[in-house]
């Protein structure tokens, strides 16, 4: 999804008037064209600072300078509250509650979704690059005056700011929620950002925008575990498909990448070795056109003899009853040759990719397959196409 271009803005502040309630909106001014840092701190609070602690200065008692511990729920009703504390108490609690804030003429309110101008956009430089922002969750709304606002916040992070970087399975639109609180200054607030929360459920719509379904504890350190599918037990990239198997007594979910690497796998091992392709798979080759154009090869399934194994470390088969590649058997006590899952003899000769139907009217792009997979082999001056029938890498079946 292309987002509306937004500019680096400068103002941001609630109406000077004092009187009236919590959830009035407060008004624009055009006074502050910088940044200030606000002066709170969000601490998060401990068991021992349940209880309010008292302290001698000067001979007298006083109250350590932080707001009473508070609970804030987290992004879904099963997070577990965040129990935190601001600092200095007695500032943030004289400042005046807000439901709603402007900022040059757009009005924002709590719970919202906001960009956030982190000094990479010149004032008034229009972008559509949304990973130029900063991106958080209005939680609160304070403020002493129009030139002094302030924003409570749960930070979401984009996976390449995590410890260890973006993973292979977070898409490109792909943000991680966070319990990070930290308060800003509303001038700093850019624009709305249409954010949505991905529940990974087998019914789920397809994703478009920006998104989060993956939750960052920030004081562990960790990250939330996701559904993990496919005969892989790898996790899902949103940006790929997930490919169902109709056949009601597996009903597996299918990666996208596992699906096209089986399919190369199996045009390779036709193609560099065909007899021992055939006496080891027991697939029937049949030509459809003229062979030497390579219009047509549909690849029949392995019907009978063939049992999958997996091992416990995600990623990883025991090869103890595949074959090698040459169709002989490896040295020992008449076992196969252990293979690695993850070798790729046919990188940079084949290429292959879903075959898809025609879109729907009013669509863009079809969603929905045809159970074939088109195979390009690239060592040819002239490149040969052909098709390859999608099996299920679980019960062996065709994918219709």
């Amino acid at each position: 999804m292309v987002s509306n271009k937004r500019k680096r803005e400068s103002y941001a502040t609630p109406t000077s008037n004092d009187a009236g309630e919590a959830s009035k909106t407060p008004e624009t001014s055009h006074e502050a064209p910088t940044f200030t840092v606000p002066p709170f701190k969000v601490v998060y609070a401990k068991p021992g600072d349940l209880k309010p602690k008292k302290r001698k200065r000067s001979g007298k008692n006083r109250m350590d300078d932080r707001t009473a511990p508070k609970d804030e729920a987290g992004f879904t009703d099963k997070d577990k509250a965040v129990t935190y504390m601001v600092m200095p108490g007695a500032q943030w609690d004289g400042l005046k509650k807000y439901k709603h804030f402007i900022v040059t003429e757009r009005q924002f309110a709590v719970h919202d979704y906001v960009f956030v101008n982190n000094g990479q956009i010149a004032h008034g430089e229009e972008t559509d690059d949304d990973k130029q922002f900063w991106i958080a969750r209005v939680l609160e709304v304070r403020a002493s005056s129009p030139a002094s606002v302030y924003i409570r916040v749960y930070w979401l992070y984009w996976p390449s700011e995590l410890p260890g970087g973006a993973q292979y399975y977070h898409g490109k639109s792909e943000l991680v929620a966070s319990n990070h609180m930290e308060i800003i200054d509303a001038t700093t607030i850019s624009g709305k950002a249409d954010v949505s929360h991905v529940l990974e459920q087998e019914d789920a719509p397809t994703v478009t925008g920006l998104y989060w379904r993956q939750k960052f504890d920030f004081r562990s350190k960790k990250l939330s575990d996701l559904k993990r599918d496919c005969v892989c037990r790898k996790y899902h990239n949103p940006d790929k498909l997930l490919i169902h198997c109709v056949n009601h007594v597996c009903g597996k979910w299918l990666h996208e990448d596992c699906i096209l690497k089986n399919a190369k796998d199996r045009a390779w091992a036709h193609l560099t070795n065909p007899k021992a392709s055939d006496e080891a798979n027991s697939d029937t080759i049949e030509v459809n056109g003229n062979e030497e154009s390579g219009d047509t090869i549909q690849v029949a399934l392995r019907t009978k003899g063939t049992k999958a194994s997996r091992s416990k470390k995600p990623g990883a088969v025991n090869g103890s009853n595949v074959t090698s590649g040459n169709g002989r058997k490896g040295k020992g006590h008449g076992k196969a040759r252990k293979t690695n899952p993850e070798e790729q003899p046919w990188a940079g000769s084949l290429d292959a990719k879903l075959q898809m139907k025609p879109a729907a009217e009013g669509e863009e792009e079809s969603s929905e397959i045809t159970g074939k997979v088109l195979i390009t082999d690239l060592r040819e001056d002239e490149e040969k196409t052909w098709e390859v029938q999608i099996i299920c890498l679980s019960c062996r079946k065709p994918l219709q």
